[in-house]
């Protein structure tokens, strides 16, 4: 899987600036939050993948964390809708 490879080396010169986005909001059908990551390569977007979280506990918290942190890490694009906020979330601003 090659393809996978390629895209998690960050290559500065791309010209893609990374996003982190967070929306604190009601959701439906009893969902904790929603993730999304999009994934780019030479500055178009090739792939994008949504979880949905339902589960409301500390193991979750962490998990989801680890799930922003891995993307972020890789350079994907990450945007981020729950019922918590930042805080709650142990979420911290660079």
């Amino acid at each position: 899987m090659s393809w996978i490879k390629n895209l998690r080396k960050k290559r500065p010169d791309d010209g893609h600036k990374q996003l982190l986005f967070f929306s604190l909001g009601e959701l439906t059908n009893q969902n904790y939050a929603v993730v999304r990551t999009t994934w780019h390569d030479k500055g178009h977007v090739i792939t994008v993948t949504e979880t949905r979280i339902h589960l409301y506990d500390n193991d979750m918290r962490n998990e989801m964390r680890d799930i922003i942190k891995s993307a972020l890490m890789a350079g994907a694009d990450v945007s981020l809708i729950c019922v918590e906020t930042p805080e709650e979330l142990g979420l911290k601003p660079a």
